[in-house]
């Protein structure tokens, strides 16, 4: 991948998921607007940004973990489906994928940061079904 494709992928990601959120929107009459949130306000979304690392594994030997969780952005429809939108950077951990499962608490970083990734995750009720729809990352050094 070539340094500018990430910023390509995630603004079209990103515009993508706004057009359809706007669509539903319009559509249905039922919607709110892109909320900025306090990245430290939750715990739920470092456990969302958690759960997005948990589930790219493809081609990896040990788990990546979040390091810093940079930016939330949500929109939450009065069905009760709330879209986040996340941004933070990640590390090889101590886990191999196989021998454990993936734990926040466990799979800790094993070396400095090495990704800035962006994750998009829908949380739906009734059930509190997470959803991964998107994830992207980029070497920092790239």
């Amino acid at each position: 991948m070539l340094p500018g494709d990430m910023a390509d992928i995630k603004t079209t990601c990103v515009l993508l998921l706004l057009g359809v959120w706007a669509g539903v929107m319009l559509d249905s009459g039922y919607g709110s607007e892109v909320k900025t949130l306090d990245p430290k306000g939750s715990p739920l979304y470092l456990k969302l940004a958690h759960f997005a690392v948990s589930s790219k594994i493809a081609g990896l030997t040990v788990y990546n973990t979040v390091v810093n969780l940079t930016t939330v952005k949500t929109v939450v429809f009065k069905t009760g489906v709330a879209s986040y939108s996340l941004d933070f950077t990640t590390a090889p951990s101590n886990c191999t994928i196989g021998k454990v499962a993936y734990s926040a608490e466990e799979c800790l970083p094993a070396g400095p940061a090495n990704e800035t990734c962006w994750a998009a995750v829908e949380v739906v009720p009734p059930a509190n079904t997470t959803i991964l729809s998107d994830y992207a990352c980029k070497d920092k050094k790239a």
